[in-house]
């Protein structure tokens, strides 16, 4: 897709996100809140709040949260991409904790948790696209280090769940990632280091 562009959100503009979310059915449940919000402040709120705390986050939040990936001027793709201690929802995981390497109070760690391609924009690579883009975007924030938690394909034996916007564990291990521990729902812990090693590319972590 020669025309595609990858721009932080608050830079594309709400009018973007919000194509993006409303092409899928999922997306327009969620708003990207499921890692973000704890358990209590996700039960409490509904669709149209965890719109509105999305268009929120991207507008006041620096460093700013999210990409979105655009096709000449079509919104067709959405990373959420962000400081880990952000996310609540992640952090209160006793399984991220227990295998995640990196502290949880520490601010350096990045996570790429949501990939969402509507339905009708897959196969084009524009996931890949919005990974890449992702790590480009947090080490230029700061990142030392990224985590991200996408589906194991080979344990769903092919078959991806409703609603999939996480990416799958081979994208992210292309990108240097290293898997580090499985997750429930057939997902898997993945991590990496922001050095990059002598021949140029990125350090994969042991």
């Amino acid at each position: 897709m020669a025309e595609l562009r990858v721009l932080p959100a608050r830079d594309a503009g709400w009018q973007a996100v919000d194509a993006v979310f409303q092409a899928e059915a999922s997306a327009r449940n969620c708003w990207c809140q499921f890692h973000v919000l704890s358990n209590r402040d996700a039960a409490r709120s509904s669709r149209d709040t965890r719109r509105a705390l999305l268009a929120e986050q991207i507008d006041i939040l620096d460093p700013p949260r999210g990409l979105v990936a655009l096709d000449r001027d079509e919104a067709v793709g959405w990373c959420g991409v962000e400081p880990r201690v952000r996310l609540h929802h992640v952090l209160a995981s006793r399984l991220v904790r227990q295998h995640s390497p990196y502290d949880a109070s520490d601010g350096q760690v990045w996570s790429v948790y949501c990939i969402l391609v509507p339905p009708r924009y897959r196969r084009r690579g524009i996931g890949t696209d919005l990974l890449h883009a992702a790590i480009e975007h947090a080490l230029a924030g700061g990142a030392e280090a990224l985590e991200g938690y996408p589906i194991d394909t080979a344990a769903r034996g092919g078959v991806l769940p409703p609603g999939f916007s996480t990416g799958t564990v081979g994208m992210f291990v292309d990108e240097g990632f290293h898997a580090g521990a499985a997750l429930p729902s057939g997902r898997t812990l993945v991590h990496r280091s922001a050095r990059a090693d002598e021949s140029g590319g990125r350090e994969r972590l042991p």
